[in-house]
């Protein structure tokens, strides 16, 4: 089975892009535009992971985070955050956030990041 990651971005261009490079690698990928699509997600698939943009419409990264934390079988899905915003990243880390990548996105960063993070598509 592989593994499941949720891809979180406004930007339809990255999520089409990090889904299809994801896919490419084996990774079962699940995509929202905002923070509220995410949760809505999260009520039908548990994934492995979650890459989650910081500015979206609706409900924000951060947002999202907070509500994801309150829900005790979202607790420990590991979060990977994208933002053009560096300073932001000692907020993330202190929430628990795995990894913190800069845009504009580096493809290889990001299958690098969530290897690290999942492991293999294959394995779990």
């Amino acid at each position: 089975m592989p593994k499941t990651i949720l891809v979180v971005d406004d930007e339809p261009v990255v999520v089409e892009i990090s889904k299809r490079k994801l896919e490419e690698r084996g990774y079962a990928v699940l995509t929202a535009f905002d923070g509220n699509e995410a949760l809505e997600c999260l009520k039908t698939k548990t994934p492995d992971l979650i890459i989650l943009d910081v500015q979206m419409p609706k409900m924000n990264g951060y947002t999202f985070i907070m509500e994801k934390s309150k829900i005790p079988e979202y607790v420990n899905i590991p979060v990977v955050v994208l933002t053009a915003y560096n300073e932001l990243e000692p907020l993330f880390v202190r929430h628990g956030v795995k990894a913190y990548l800069l845009k504009p996105l580096k493809l290889q960063a990001l299958i690098d990041k969530v290897v690290e993070v999942v492991g293999p598509p294959a394995l779990r």
